[in-house]
């Protein structure tokens, strides 16, 4: 699939590895991009097959904008240390592609300006104010309307659901996509 199509897929649909995200709201189904950051996929799945993410919530949302997860302190009880979990890797960018709505990229820790870990956001809107700063490795190809309805969940002052929203399961499997 070239880079410069990666949202116009319809022509080129085939059994394809994808992650999925399984929610108490439904699933995201995300299409890995290894043709632009093929260090970040290769990361993101080895983690999934060590059931890493299962149990991790998303721990920071913005209606109609994004949500973001992955930190490894939202599996604990205190909502507070959220989004500043640290699982012991950074990966260096690897920004090829922009920001659009359906984009999954690499957030960065606290502190860090370009190297990301484990915390992933997903986008609902068009962020041209991340390019060039923030790796994007996927694409939603099912379950945009999941992201939208978790981003419009209640939340507090600084963006962290009310009720905690968790990965039930993430997995891989092949999808006609």
């Amino acid at each position: 699939m070239e880079l410069a199509n990666f949202r116009d897929y319809e022509a080129q649909k085939r059994d394809r590895d994808v992650f999925v995200i399984d929610t108490d709201y439904g699933e995201i189904v995300i299409l890995p991009l290894a043709e632009a950051a093929k260090n970040h996929v290769r990361k993101f799945t080895d983690q999934i097959n060590l059931g890493f993410y299962d149990g991790l919530a998303f721990h920071h949302i913005e209606p109609g904008k994004l949500i973001q997860g992955g930190d490894v302190n939202s599996r604990d009880d205190d909502p507070s240390n959220d989004g500043s979990g640290d699982p012991g890797y950074f990966l260096d960018p690897e920004i090829k592609l922009p920001n659009l709505r359906g984009s999954v990229g690499l957030a960065h820790p606290p502190g860090e300006t370009t190297k990301g870990n484990s915390q992933f956001y997903i986008l609902l809107a068009d962020e041209p104010n991340l390019n060039g700063r923030y790796t994007v490795f996927g694409t939603v190809v099912q379950g945009l309307d999941v992201v939208d309805k978790i981003s419009r969940l209640p939340a507090g002052e600084h963006g962290q659901p009310l009720k905690k929203v968790v990965m039930k399961r993430v997995y891989i499997e092949k999808r006609f996509v």
